[in-house]
């Protein structure tokens, strides 16, 4: 058999292999031994889903999906089961992946092409909607100017100024409302409108801004009294209205009161939503005709620890926490950590001083071994031992003269010590 031979029967051997591997429901579809896969679920919630289902009267206790050829996910039961899910992965998965599956030591089932979930719509950022003059107040015959800015990132077709039921379409940005009467007052917000390929979308609304006519009612006065209580002074102009507290920088009010008729000043008591620390504005409104007019926000002010007030914990009247009573655990270790360096450095600085006092009192008797054997080398000398005649007797005597030494020491080159 030639070398070209050879290849193209290894390749026909290989497709039919493969073909018999992972598409052998094509081969023959009556087989009751090649399961089914199918898509049951493909969706934002619940994500990509395939079921491998076992021909009818057929169970499996391991089932296995795969991608193209390659075992992507594995599936095993304690009993025979007729069917397994397989949850994909949306984010990676292409809609050009084919995949197949088997059970136990069954046939591989058709490939079958999962089409992914849709992709959510995300609202666009909501518009930021100004108004002329800033406060939104003016007096009946003027106009108020109102602006609807957009995130610079799109393109709208269109924008939309609305207050309550009421609707301007306007492909402009810019909106003039007036000459303004009573009625024009209140609140107001505005969205765009721009173009997807899905059709035509519209974005959140914008905070809203309100434009009162007419009136403008004073700011009141927000104070705390020594009970821990607030109380909010409105304009004596305008008795019986509705007061408003609010935290700084919520627009919801925590809570609400109506004055009494004749009165300008509610009394908010302490309560568990009151935070020791926290800054408050009040704010009062006022029904004119058939609008409601609102005041300005309240300086704010920052509220109070007061001894036995239920919105505190203990007494603090300079915005210092309560006290809890518990141990606190950081400044334990803290100060444990502490007196161990300390006394670490101690043992450290205690065993140097040893150590050098130690080598100093070597070195000072060293040294005084050294004087020592200084002073004894130092008078240490040679005995002179010269010779002297010495006459032993008188020449009459017919006796000679005899030579010997005289010592004037004792034999030993020492002399005395020092010290004795």
């Amino acid at each position: 058999m030639s070398l070209c031979g050879f290849f193209f029967t290894s390749l026909l051997i290989f497709s039919a292999h493969f073909l018999q591997t992972c598409a052998g429901g094509a081969l023959d579809p009556e087989n009751p031994g090649y399961p089914q896969l199918v898509q049951v679920s493909s969706d934002v919630s619940s994500g990509l889903v395939l079921r491998c289902l076992a021909p009818q009267g057929h169970s499996g206790r391991v089932f296995e999906l795969y991608h193209v050829r390659t075992l992507k996910l594995l599936v095993q039961f304690d009993t025979g089961r007729s069917y397994a899910d397989f949850q994909l992965n949306t984010s990676t998965s292409d809609s050009e992946d084919i995949y197949c599956c088997r059970y136990d030591h069954s046939g591989f089932s058709k490939y079958t092409r999962p089409t992914p979930p849709p992709s959510p719509n995300t609202p666009p950022a909501p518009p930021q909607l100004s108004v002329i003059p800033p406060d939104g107040y003016v007096r009946p015959g003027q106009v108020v100017e109102f602006r609807c800015q957009a995130p610079p990132t799109l393109a709208p077709v269109s924008f939309v100024l609305q207050k309550q039921q009421n609707m301007i379409h306007s492909q402009n940005p810019q909106f003039k409302v007036g000459p303004v009467g009573v009625a024009d007052g209140g609140m107001y917000s505005c969205f765009y409108i721009f173009n997807l390929s899905e059709g035509v979308q519209k974005s959140v609304p914008s905070a809203p801004v309100y434009v009162n006519v007419g009136v403008k009612l004073p700011a009141p006065q927000l104070s705390q009294r020594a009970e821990g209580a607030l109380v909010c002074i409105g304009s004596p102009s305008y008795p019986g209205a509705y007061f408003s507290l609010f935290q700084q920088g919520s627009s919801s009010p925590i809570a609400t009161q109506h004055a009494p008729k004749i009165e300008h000043t509610v009394q908010f008591t302490a309560s568990g939503q009151h935070s020791e620390g926290s800054m408050y504005q009040c704010q009062y409104s006022v029904l004119l005709g058939k609008n409601w007019i609102h005041s300005e926000l309240s300086s704010p002010i920052v509220l109070q620890c007061v001894t036995g007030s239920p919105s505190c914990s203990s007494s603090s009247t300079d915005n210092h926490p309560p006290h809890t009573g518990s141990m606190d655990l950081p400044l334990v270790c803290g100060s444990v950590s502490a007196a161990l360096l300390f006394l670490m450095v101690l043992i450290i600085l205690a065993f140097g001083i040893r150590k050098y006092a130690k080598t100093a009192a070597n070195k000072r008797r060293q040294r005084e071994q050294e004087q020592f054997w200084q002073q004894v080398h130092f008078r240490d000398h040679i005995v002179d031992l010269t010779l002297q005649r010495v006459s032993t007797g008188s020449k009459e005597e017919g006796l000679t003269s005899v030579l010997e030494p005289i010592y004037e020491s004792p034999v030993s080159t020492f002399t005395r010590p020092p010290g004795y």
